[in-house]
């Protein structure tokens, strides 16, 4: 888009129109949108994304609308002002022409709400788009939208990708500013949170990463920070896995397997600090939160004994990536469901120990199932290491070749 652009074969009015045109034939279908902006937010001819069409979260303020979340009583209040990315993607030049559907107050792996449609999937509409960036994930790969934001504290960005067969960034906690962003991605459950861009292919993820990425004092995790050399020659570590193993071919050298990891109880401490920490803040039951409503909220000293099982965790873990600088894990292992059969948080796991830990992951589609659903793997790597999963991820990409896009979108 960018390159028809600067030689003018389409004007930006043009491939707005494209964009328009494939919304209003998908979105009766798909429910990925929760607010439309009519007309679009720009503030810029020039820049990188100079006449994009992008959408973004509706868990990311907007100045003069509400961040909904999902959550049918904050269609009343009104952000004050834009959120950080929100500025930066508007500063680049993109033009933003919707914000996209969440579950209530992000706490599911699908996206639906009592008073709003599932997120319905462009490769089948019968199944998930995944949550709870589903709505992001459904406009992107339904190719009304070029690309956008998303948020992810369990996977909410790397399995709605996962599900439509597109690419999903979540980066280190505070690479990429989340001021603006509701809830709150702040201490102790925002640990876990992250803002990251997602769009159809991985050049086109770190386009929107290098606008977004950068401090910002807003964040309580942001840090000025200069981007690290790229390594030469590094390892590849995998774990036993059918959907890892189909990247195998694309590989630029024999991966290594992975050192062990104590894998339950990596979920157990993420299920904590999301699951059970938030359970009783929330104030009403969520689809996983409600069993933890019938017990006592943590203690303070149930957090701090969490939080140093938490840095033991991820000690080790640091040091196998020490060994193998990417790993490579199933995101999550298996393509869509249909829509309302969610098989359970615990097959979730994969995706929750990049949260826990606090180390950045590229979703990147490798295959299709045995129903032609898109099937993902995430590349991890450690903290401030965004780049070297950027730079495999494209290295991955080339080998395979263009991933298909959804048949809805080809079909009228």
């Amino acid at each position: 888009m960018r390159q028809a652009l600067a030689d003018g074969v389409i004007t930006p009015a043009e491939l707005l129109a494209e964009h328009e045109r494939q919304r209003l034939r998908l979105e009766p279908r798909l429910h990925a949108i929760s607010q439309l902006l009519e007309p679009p937010l720009a503030q810029s001819s020039t820049g990188p994304l100079a006449g994009i069409p992008i959408t973004i979260k509706d868990s990311l303020d907007i100045t003069g609308l509400p961040t909904i979340c999902g959550h049918a009583p904050r269609q009343t209040q009104r952000a004050s002002r834009h959120a950080v990315a929100v500025e930066r993607l508007l500063a680049a030049g993109a033009v933003i022409t919707a914000k996209t559907a969440t579950p209530e107050l992000l706490m599911n792996w699908e996206t639906y709400t009592a008073w709003q449609e599932p997120a319905r999937n462009p490769w089948n509409l019968e199944y998930t788009a995944g949550g709870s960036s589903g709505g992001e994930s459904a406009a992107i790969a339904g190719c009304y939208s070029a690309g956008g934001v998303g948020s992810d504290g369990g996977g909410s960005i790397r399995l709605p990708a996962a599900l439509t067969g597109i690419v999903g960034l979540k980066p280190t906690p505070g690479r990429v500013p989340a001021t603006g962003h509701f809830p709150p991605i702040a201490h102790p459950g925002g640990l876990l949170g992250v803002i990251g861009p997602m769009a159809r292919t991985v050049a086109d993820v770190e386009l929107l990463f290098q606008v977004l990425a950068g401090h910002h004092d807003g964040d309580p995790f942001s840090v000025p920070f200069t981007p690290l050399p790229l390594p030469e020659v590094y390892a590849i570590g995998v774990v036993d896995h059918p959907v890892v193993e189909l990247a195998r071919p694309w590989l630029p050298a024999a991966p290594r397997l992975f050192p062990g990891q104590p894998w339950q109880r990596l979920y157990d401490v993420w299920e904590f600090f999301f699951l059970r920490l938030n359970a009783h803040p929330i104030g009403f039951a969520t689809p996983h939160t409600a069993r933890f409503l019938d017990e006592a909220p943590p203690t303070a000293a149930e957090v701090l004994v969490m939080l140093a099982a938490r840095d033991a965790l991820r000690t080790r873990f640091l040091a196998a990536l020490e060994e193998c600088p990417v790993l490579l894990l199933p995101n999550p292992g298996f393509g869509a469901w249909p829509v309302g059969r969610f098989p359970g948080p615990e097959a979730m796991a994969p995706l929750t120990v990049a949260n826990l830990l606090g180390l950045p992951a590229l979703a990147i589609p490798v295959g299709l199932d045995a129903a032609g659903l898109p099937l993902s793997l995430q590349a991890v790597a450690k903290p401030w290491h965004e780049e070297l999963l950027l730079a495999f991820g494209r290295k991955l990409e080339e080998a395979r070749g263009p991933f298909p896009l959804a048949p809805l979108t080809l079909n009228a």
